[in-house]
This record gives structure tokens, C-alpha cells and sequence, in this order.
């Protein structure tokens, strides 16, 4: 088996020649991918986009990262890598050139994976690895704005640097190599772990090679115990500091039981995602590797270093996740050893033997993740697993049921236990050779299709939750941009927490740099505010150097109304900013559980009138519980924190909504403003098994001046 070694010496046609399969499948892959997120029409996976667009635009306009106007930390180097997709203008503009970015970055990987195959296996061997690490499933994440593209050709780089340096240790290589892994980190924290995984590499290569054999050999068994406690105790050492300075760290390994089984899940999803064999191959392998020959040492060293590394973080972090916000398969976290599993499959299919106990291994460890990994092929998508997505797709084409899949894998897992058994047998009886190739070849192109298909349905689940998202949007989503040409806009609203619509509407229009609620429900990413009051005309502080406000429904700003769209409305508004009216504790369907306000300003000539509250069960007809409400009218004042309080009460009214017959109340109490109305409810009910809201109403308020 012929590969190149660090530092050959070829001429230009040559290296033309080996390049010119490398770029037409990269132009081919980088079409396909491109093509894919022109069907990707808006943001689905918030916050994390909104974050990065945010970033991003911060670093385009400001020369810094920032969020709604507020400088943040450095966090990756992705936000300015993108940041210039912004001077296009429009979003719609920026957000194709940032996609198109991604799928030219993400297909990249396939350069570095073909050179660091090419340092173990035969030029056509590493094309073939190239194809693979550009083509898993996770190739979906070119069509959103996270920084996963960008590492995943960083992570990558920093692999092929660190084994080219354990191959042939110069001082060039190991500067690149150090280099290489101190740089990714700035792409993504979590390839820190490419610090320890080429430490380990490293050590283990040491280790492994004649003279450290040789050193090893000459101690004495006092030596040896000494050389393992000192290895333990390091590894203690390191634990704890890890735990003193990640909190992440101290959580995710306290639960050590989630941290192994999480891991192994995301484990599970991988091997599915790359086809089952890779990983048979890759664990059969190194089982059965020697350690003897310079190449098998640097590899079988740099796929213990980044599998571990990369293992370790991702059960952590899953175990991490299942205390803070879900249990999860997190295979996000582990494809970036995709690279190192395909070389070494290469690699056994070449020139590799089936030893029986490796066999074994592999084998069980496989069979135990296709027997514990949760498919959740009933989902559409699953964007932590995106290895998942070629069951998923099988399940909605195909009624591939949970039981069918399992069968499915254990017949891919028997299949590649053919494989090993037909592939020694060749080896023994000498016709490896001959037939070697081809086969490997034939196995080349299953995986890769594998892969591909995989990556082709994820990318076409992607995309339908885009377009679910982009149907609930209005024509054109920029509306605000274009009425305020880009200018300064804030938002205003209430019941806003978790809501995809709103960050929506904030990634597609620019303009929007500050955001607000009255109910202090205003979501994340950067900095929110909840406004305290001038006064009883409802001028807010503090004043902000703008002219335009979006909206939502329950607030009313004093302006000049310009457009309305969706329940949104846009208003030109002069200084001093005021508000006329807001609620809260209402839902954006109308509806109320046990309480709700509403407080309407004096403004600057305030006049006697009628406040209307209307209460109403029409949604809501049948045998469903009955709410007993009170209203409460008090006059309006500001407390010490400038917020709208209740002051003196001016009326109380009582009522009782009922479901059967379905009912719909008005309310009238004559009022002056300013004033205020609480509303408290008893007896709710739960509209659904699916809906685990408890609800009394829907809800209306209003204020007619002059009337009695």
C-alpha cells in the first residue's frame, strides 16, 4: 500500500492530476448543498440563529460582536467569518450569502480529510474519505446560522496537523500541529478538546514506538506501579481542577450514570448516521492493531486521542443538558470524529485483519448501541442527531416502524460481519489483493450513499420546518425594514417568552435593535427591558433616540399608525415617547388563566369614559367548568420603581362564565383616566390532553372616551 508521507516532493502536473477528482467532487457536493439551502427559506432553530445573525451584524456595522446594540464577549470566530454577508443590505441578501458560506465551508472538509487519509491509505482510498466526512448527515447544518460548518473543516484541519506531525515529528509539523489545535477553539469552544486529544495522541505514540517500548521494558514492576498511580493521579488531578473551574463539568460528571448512558446514545446515532460498518470497522481495528509500524501507531493514537476527547465532552454535556433544559442524543457534539472513523475503515478494508477477539468486541459494542440508542423515527427531525434523520425518513416513506429499523441495523451490523469473514478468508488464501480493491471500492461507494441519503433527508426535513415557519410570516418578512429604510425600531409587546414569531420578525428586520415587553416577558438573545414611567401621561423611561415602534397586540403606543400587519403594527412616534395603554397576563390567543391587567394612561388631556372588559368562552363550548371573575377598577400611580401600580378602588364588579351554554359578557364601568383593572379568576380548565394550559377566558379590554 502506497500513501504519502509529510513532505513529498511532487511536481505541479502531478499534484494538479491528484487534485483534480478532489475538486469536481467538491464542486459537485458544494452544488447539491447549495441548491439545498436556496429551499431553506427563513431561521427555524432559535435561539441559536438569532444569536449568530445578531453577532455577526454587531461585527459588520460595529467592528465588535454585538446583541441588540450591547457589546457581548467573543464567543467564535464564525460571527466574523459571516459578518460581511451584512454590507449586502437586505437580510434576504446576507442570509443567502451565509448559507452559501456554510455549504462552502462544511464541503472544505473534504481537502484536509482526503490529505490526512492520504498520510495511511492510497490516493483513491482517501478520495473516498474525503467523500465521507463531506457528506454525513450533520452536512445539514450548512443551511442554519450556527458555527458548526466552520468547525467542522477547523476540527478537521487540527486532525490531519496532529497526525502529520506524530508521522514525522519536525519542528514545522509540530508548530502547525500546535497551531492548528490552539486556533479551532476560537471556531467552537468544545474543540478545546483538541488540546487533550492531541496530548493524548501524543503520549500514546511516545509510548508505542520501539524506544518507548524499549524504556518501558527496562523498568522494574516499582516502575511500572509508579508510572500507573502517577497516571491515575493525574488524571484525578485534572477531574478536579475541571470541576473547580466548569460548573458544567462538576453537574454532568456528578450524574455519572447519564453521563454514560447519554454518551453512549450519541454514540448510537453516529454509528447509524455513518452507516454502521465505519464503526465496526473502526473499533475492529483498533482492538486488533499492533502498534508496530510508525503510520499504524499515529493513527491507531490519533483515533484513541479524538475519540475519547470528543466522547468524553459529549457525555458531559448531555449529562450537563438532562439537569438544565432536556434529556437529548446529543451526536452534535461528536461529529468531528467523522474524519479519523473513515480513514481507519480505509484503512482495515485495505490492509486490515479480522482477529477474532477484536471481531467480538466490535460486534458486542455495536449490537449494544443498536439495541439502546433511542431512533425517535417518529419525529420529523431531530436537529441534535441529525444521524437519526435516514430512519426518520424511512419511517414517514416507508412505515419503517422502531422494530424494523433495529432489524434493519443488526442486518447491516451481520453484513459487515460477512464482510470481516469473507475479507480474512481472501487475505489467507491470497486473493486480497486482486479482489481487495474492487471491493473496498464497492463498500466505498455503499457508505458514502449511505451517508448522502442521510444528509439528503435531513436537509429536506430542515427545510420543511423552514417552510413551516416561513408560512406564518408575513410577505415580504422585511415589511418593517422597508417602511423605516434600516432606522433605529423598537419593539413592544407582552406574553412574549419563547416565542418563535417574534424572532422571526427580529432576525428578518434590522431595524429592530431594542426590544421591550410591559410584562417583563421579552425573550433572549441580548438584553431585554421592561420600561419604567416618566409619569401618568405614560412617557417612558427611558427615552430612546428613535422614531419608529413596532407593536404587539395589548400595547398602544401614542404615534402615528403606518402599517399593520398581522396583529403587528407599525408607528412613527415624536418625543417624549408615551404609551396609552397596556396589558398583560394575556395569551397572544386572547385567553387568561387566574389573572390579567390592564392599565390606560392619562395622556395629555385626559376625559372621562367607559372602560370595557369583555369576557368570553364562544372557543371554549361544553361541559367544561365554570370561572367565577372579579373586577377590580382602581386608580392608576406609580410606585417607587416608576411601574404602574393600583392606587385607590373606584369600582368592583363580579361575574360567572359559563362553557354550556357558551357564553360571551361585556363589561362597562365608567371610569377617568388614569386607571387601572385587575382581573382574577376561579375555576379553569385544561383545553387539551396536548395543551396543558389552564385557562378562564378570553379576554378583552378597552377604553371609550367621552361615553357613559
Amino acid at each position: 500500500m502506497t500513501v504519502t508521507p509529510p513532505g513529498d516532493r511532487r511536481s505541479f502536473i502531478d499534484r494538479a492530476a491528484a487534485a483534480y477528482p478532489l475538486v469536481v467532487a467538491y464542486l459537485v457536493l458544494l452544488v447539491l448543498y447549495a441548491w439545498q439551502t436556496t429551499r431553506h427559506s427563513t431561521p427555524w432553530l432559535f435561539t441559536d440563529e438569532l444569536e449568530w445573525s445578531g453577532q455577526s451584524r454587531g461585527v459588520a456595522h460595529h467592528g465588535v460582536p454585538e446583541l441588540r446594540l450591547t457589546r457581548v464577549p467573543f464567543t467564535s470566530l464564525y460571527a466574523y467569518v459571516i459578518s460581511p454577508a451584512w454590507f449586502l443590505g437586505a437580510t434576504a441578501r446576507a442570509y443567502s450569502a451565509i448559507k452559501y458560506g456554510n455549504a462552502a465551508l462544511m464541503t472544505a472538509s473534504l481537502f484536509p480529510a482526503y490529505a490526512l487519509a492520504r498520510l495511511f491509505v492510497t490516493r483513491w482510498a482517501a478520495i473516498a474519505c474525503g467523500l465521507a466526512t463531506a457528506a454525513i448527515p450533520a452536512v445539514v447544518y450548512t443551511g442554519l446560522i450556527i458555527p458548526e460548518p466552520l468547525a467542522y473543516l477547523s476540527s478537521t484541519v487540527a486532525i490531519w496537523l496532529v497526525a502529520r506531525a506524530l508521522i514525522a515529528p519536525t519542528r514545522r509539523a509540530i508548530a502547525l500541529a500546535v497551531v492548528g489545535v490552539v486556533v479551532a477553539p476560537l471556531v467552537r469552544s468544545q474543540l478545546s478538546v483538541l488540546i487533550a486529544a492531541a496530548l493524548v495522541a501524543a503520549a500514546l505514540s511516545a509510548a508505542t514506538s520501539p524506544r518507548g517500548r524499549g524504556l518501558i521494558r527496562a523498568w522494574s514492576w516499582r516502575e511500572r506501579v509508579g508510572a500507573a498511580v502517577l497516571v491515575v493521579g493525574a488524571t484525578v488531578v485534572l477531574g478536579a481542577l475541571a470541576t473547580h473551574h466548569s460548573y458544567s463539568w462538576q453537574i454532568g460528571t456528578h450524574f455519572h450514570h447519564r453521563a454514560f448512558t447519554y454518551g453512549l446514545w450519541a454514540f448510537g446515532a453516529f454509528a447509524i448516521g455513518v452507516g454502521v460498518l465505519p464503526v465496526f470497522a473502526s473499533l475492529m481495528w483498533l482492538v486488533g492493531a499492533r502498534f508496530r509500524a510508525a503510520d499504524e501507531r499515529a493513527l491507531a493514537a490519533t483515533v484513541i486521542g479524538v475519540v475519547v476527547a470528543f466522547g468524553l465532552y459529549t457525555a458531559v454535556k448531555a449529562s450537563y443538558l438532562s439537569t438544565t433544559f432536556a434529556i437529548r442524543v446529543e451526536e452534535r457534539n461528536l461529529i468531528y470524529i467523522s474524519p479519523v472513523v473513515f480513514v481507519v475503515t480505509a484503512r482495515w478494508l485495505l490492509a486490515g485483519r479480522t482477529r477474532v477477539l477484536a471481531a467480538l468486541v466490535a460486534t458486542a459494542a455495536v449490537a449494544y448501541l443498536i439495541e439502546t440508542t433511542p431512533y425517535h423515527n417518529n419525529e420529523h427531525f431531530y436537529s441534535d442527531a441529525p444521524g437519526l434523520s435516514i430512519l426518520q425518513f424511512m419511517n414517514r416513506t416507508w412505515a419503517v416502524t422502531t422494530a424494523d429499523a433495529r432489524d434493519l441495523l443488526y442486518g447491516i451490523l451481520l453484513g459487515s460481519i460477512a464482510i470481516a469473514v469473507v475479507r480474512e478468508l481472501a487475505h489467507r488464501r491470497g486473493a486480497l489483493r486482486r479482489a481487495g480493491p474492487l471491493a473496498a471500492a464497492c463498500i466505498g461507494v455503499l457508505v458514502v450513499g449511505w451517508n448522502l441519503t442521510g444528509e439528503i433527508t435531513a436537509a429536506n426535513s430542515s427545510n420543511s420546518f423552514s417552510d413551516s415557519f416561513r408560512g406564518v410570516l408575513p410577505t415580504p418578512p422585511d415589511w418593517i425594514d422597508n417602511e423605516t429604510g434600516r432606522a433605529r425600531t423598537m419593539f413592544i409587546g407582552q406574553s412574549l417568552g419563547g416565542s418563535n414569531a417574534f424572532w422571526s420578525l427580529e432576525f428578518w428586520n434590522q431595524s429592530i435593535e431594542d426590544v421591550w415587553s410591559v410584562d417583563a416577558s421579552a425573550p433572549g438573545p441580548g438584553p431585554v427591558r421592561t420600561p419604567n414611567f416618566l409619569d401618568l401621561t405614560g412617557a417612558l423611561d427611558p427615552q430612546l433616540p428613535l422614531h419608529w415602534i413596532v407593536a404587539g397586540p395589548g400595547v398602544d403606543p401614542i404615534g402615528h399608525l403606518q402599517e399593520t400587519v398581522g396583529g403587528l403594527r407599525l408607528f412613527r412616534v415624536s418625543h417624549p415617547i408615551r404609551l396609552a395603554d397596556a396589558q398583560g397576563g394575556v395569551t397572544p390567543d386572547g385567553w387568561m388563566s387566574t389573572s390579567a391587567w390592564y392599565y390606560h394612561f392619562a395622556g395629555a388631556a385626559p376625559r372621562a369614559g367607559v372602560a370595557v372588559v369583555t369576557l368570553s368562552r364562544t372557543a371554549a363550548c361544553g361541559d367544561l367548568p365554570k370561572s367565577r371573575i372579579t373586577i377590580r377598577v382602581t386608580r392608576l400611580r406609580l410606585n417607587a420603581d416608576s411601574q404602574p401600580v393600583a392606587g385607590r378602588l373606584l369600582a368592583i364588579r363580579h361575574v360567572v362564565l359559563r362553557s354550556n351554554p357558551c357564553e360571551r359578557k361585556t363589561v362597562r364601568i365608567p371610569v377617568r383616566p388614569p386607571f387601572r383593572i385587575d382581573v382574577s379568576a376561579r375555576g379553569t380548565f385544561q383545553p387539551s390532553p396536548y395543551d396543558l394550559r389552564q385557562l378562564s377566558a378570553q379576554l378583552g379590554f378597552g377604553f371609550e372616551a367621552g361615553s357613559r
